[in-house]
C-alpha cells in the first residue's frame, strides 16, 4: 500500500519529557564549535586533494559505525558479531561525537516505542528543524541521566566499556578531538618522510583534519539527522505501522539505506530493510559480506521469513516491537 509523499501532521508544542528552560549544553556548544571548524574547508588554504578524499571515505567508514553499529547491532541486535569488531564499531561510532551507545540506543528504542507521540523525543510534529537537531539543544528529562533511561538500554549498560562511557561524559569528546592527533599526523609524517617540505607537510596534516574529520562529522551529522527529520515527512508509505515514518529515496541513498524507514519502522527487527528489489540497502549487503567472511553471524531475516521458518501464520498486529532492554 502506498500512501502520499508527503505527512501532514498533528502539531505538539514539544516532547513531554523536555525542559524547556534548560539548554543542553553538552550538547550545543560542541555542535556549533564544530559546524564552525566544519566551515573552514571552504577556505582555499585548506584545500587538498588528500583531505577531500579521506572526508568521502570516513562518511562511509563512520557513518557505517552509526548505522551498522549504534543502530542495527546495538539497538535492535539484527545480528551478532564478537567483541572485537562491536567495540570497533563502537569507537569509530565515538569519533562521530553522537552520544554514548548506551544514551543513543535508549533515545533510539525510545522513539520506537513512542513514535510521533507525545513521548517520541525527535518528533517531527513539533517541527522540522525540532527532528532535525533543535530535540538535542534543550534536556529531556527521561534522557538526561543513566538512571532515566537504562530501562531502554539494560542490555548495553551490562557492557563495562559501555557503563564507563556513563559515568564519564567527558571520554566521549576526548576521543573525538583525540583522532585528530592521528588525523593530522598520519599524513604529515608520512609527507614529511617522502620529502615534502615541514610547512606544506603541516597545511596537509591541517588540511585532512578539517576535511577527514571536522567536515565530515557535519555531514555524517546531517545524514544521521535527517533520518529523524525527512523520512518522517516525506516520502511513501509502504506499511499501515501507525506512525508517520515514510521511505524516502534521497535519505536511502546518502545514509547506505536507512532511508527506507518506513519498512524499517514495520519490521524494526529484521537486519535489512530491502522490501523491494530496488529499495537498496547497501547496509544490509555489507553485513551480508562480513557473514560471508565469518565476522558477523546471526543475520535476523524479515518478518516474512521468520513466519515461514517457525511455521506460524502470521500476527495480526503490523508493527513488530523493537528488541526490547533485558
Amino acid at each position: 500500500m502506498q500512501q502520499p509523499t508527503s505527512t501532514a501532521v498533528a502539531p505538539l508544542k514539544r516532547p513531554s519529557a523536555t525542559i524547556p528552560t534548560e539548554v543542553f549544553l553538552r550538547y550545543l556548544l560542541p555542535v556549533i564549535l564544530v559546524h564552525l571548524l566544519g566551515l573552514l574547508a571552504v577556505l582555499p588554504f585548506f584545500f587538498s586533494w588528500t583531505g577531500v578524499i579521506v572526508c568521502v571515505l570516513g562518511i562511509h567508514l563512520f557513518g557505517q559505525a552509526i548505522t551498522m553499529g549504534y543502530h542495527r547491532l546495538l539497538a535492535h541486535r539484527s545480528f551478532t558479531a564478537p567483541r572485537w569488531f562491536e567495540w570497533t564499531l563502537t569507537g569509530l561510532a565515538l569519533c562521530c561525537l553522537q552520544d554514548t551507545p548506551a544514551r543513543w540506543v535508549a533515545t533510539h528504542r525510545k522513539h520506537h516505542v513512542h513514535s510521533d507521540e507525545d513521548e517520541d523525543p525527535h518528533t517531527p510534529r513539533v517541527a522540522f528543524l525540532w527532528s532535525h537537531l533543535g530535540w538535542l539543544m534543550l534536556r529531556n528529562h527521561d534522557l538526561t541521566h543513566v538512571s532515566n533511561y537504562s530501562r531502554f538500554a539494560r542490555d548495553i549498560l551490562e557492557d563495562p566499556f559501555y557503563f564507563w562511557l556513563e559515568r564519564h561524559p567527558v571520554a566521549p569528546l576526548v576521543i573525538y578531538f583525540g583522532q585528530c592527533a592521528l588525523f593530522f599526523g598520519i599524513p604529515c609524517g608520512i609527507a614529511a618522510l617522502l620529502g615534502t617540505p615541514i610547512a606544506e607537510a603541516v597545511l596537509l596534516g591541517a588540511s585532512v583534519v578539517v576535511w577527514g574529520v571536522f567536515a565530515r562529522t557535519v555531514l555524517v551529522w546531517h545524514i544521521t539527522w535527517s533520518v529523524n527529520s525527512l523520512t518522517h515527512m516525506f516520502g511513501y508509505s509502504s506499511h499501515d505501522t501507525g506512525e508517520h515514518s515514510r521511505n524516502n529515496w534521497f535519505v536511502a541513498l546518502v545514509a547506505a539505506g536507512e532511508g527506507w524507514h518506513n519498512n524499517h519502522h514495520h519490521d524494526p527487527s529484521a537486519c535489512t530493510v530491502q522490501h523491494r528489489w530496488w529499495e537498496f540497502d547497501l547496509t544490509y549487503w555489507e553485513v551480508r559480506a562480513l557473514q560471508a567472511i565469518g565476522v558477523v553471524q546471526s543475520i535476523t531475516p524479515l518478518r516474512s521469513e521468520r513466519i515461514r521458518r517457525a511455521g506460524k501464520s502470521p500476527p495480526r498486529s503490523a508493527v513488530e516491537p523493537i528488541v526490547a532492554a533485558k
